[in-house]
């Protein structure tokens, strides 16, 4: 049974309070700064881990996009030049600002909940009331401040629109390619991404028509195949003809009536 993203941070949340709580009780000043320390080194080598097995599957699909691209030069469906789609970036770009206000939200909000409650409370009854407060009494006060900080960062993910499992894959806007060719087996674009001996990233069909929007002039196009990169699966296509991408999309792709007449 897989366990649902939300559900799976909060019991990792959980499992590393009980854990800090229990060495906070003890003590051991050394024990704490070890835990802290394997922590990070747990996060750091969890990043390299995701970044190494996502570096493969952008290779093999960069091998299979040169090999259309070479094979299917001559039967280009559709192209925008980076001229072309420049007039209609700046709408990207303003998403982009906007998802990263979001997401500087989302990293404030939990710590300053943790300082105010963990940090700024104690030092208050200290020098307020002077009022110090125990080992017990700061573990327990860590635990509540702990959780409100996670709950915080849970309420204000769902208020701004932001699911765990995209912020944990780096899906959480779509990629949107200055420039792009359609050709028969599928979307020609820029990698969004460095990566060594990888020139084109392809968007593999066949697939289907996500979102249409003609007043921003784009359409987004979700891959059906199984073996595409998440950070590529959909794409936003910007271009000043949507109706004419649509209609050669159609071959290729599903599209649902409402967003065909949309």
């Amino acid at each position: 049974m897989r366990i649902p993203p939300d559900l799976k941070q909060v019991l990792l949340s959980v499992a590393s309070i009980s854990v800090f709580a229990i060495l906070l009780i003890l003590g051991k000043t050394f024990l704490i700064w070890i835990y802290i320390g394997l922590t990070f080194a747990v996060i750091f080598g969890y990043s390299i881990y995701r970044t190494s097995k996502t570096i493969p599957v952008f290779k093999e699909n960069g091998k299979e996009a040169a090999q259309i691209k070479k094979d299917y030069k001559d039967k280009v469906l559709f192209r925008q030049t980076a001229k072309d789609t420049q007039p209609f970036m700046a709408d990207y770009e303003m998403e982009r600002l906007q998802l990263s206000k979001k997401m500087l939200i989302l990293m404030m909000v939990p710590f300053v909940v943790l300082i105010a409650l963990y940090i700024a409370l104690p030092a208050v009854l200290r020098f307020a009331f002077h009022i110090v407060l125990s080992r017990l009494q700061i573990t327990e006060l860590y635990v509540a401040s702990a959780l409100a900080s996670v709950g915080a960062s849970l309420l204000v993910r769902r208020r701004l629109g932001l699911s765990a499992a995209s912020l944990s894959s780096g899906t959480q806007i779509v990629y949107a390619p200055r420039a792009y060719y359609i050709t028969p087996k599928g979307v020609i674009f820029d990698p969004p991404m460095r990566v060594p001996n990888v020139e084109v990233s392809v968007l593999k069909f066949p697939a289907r028509v996500k979102r249409v929007e003609r007043e921003r002039k784009f359409i987004e196009l979700e891959s059906l195949a199984d073996d595409v990169p998440a950070q590529i699966k959909l794409v936003r296509l910007y271009t000043k003809d949507v109706d004419r991408l649509l209609s050669v999309l159609k071959s290729h792709a599903e599209v649902e009536e409402q967003l065909a007449t949309a």
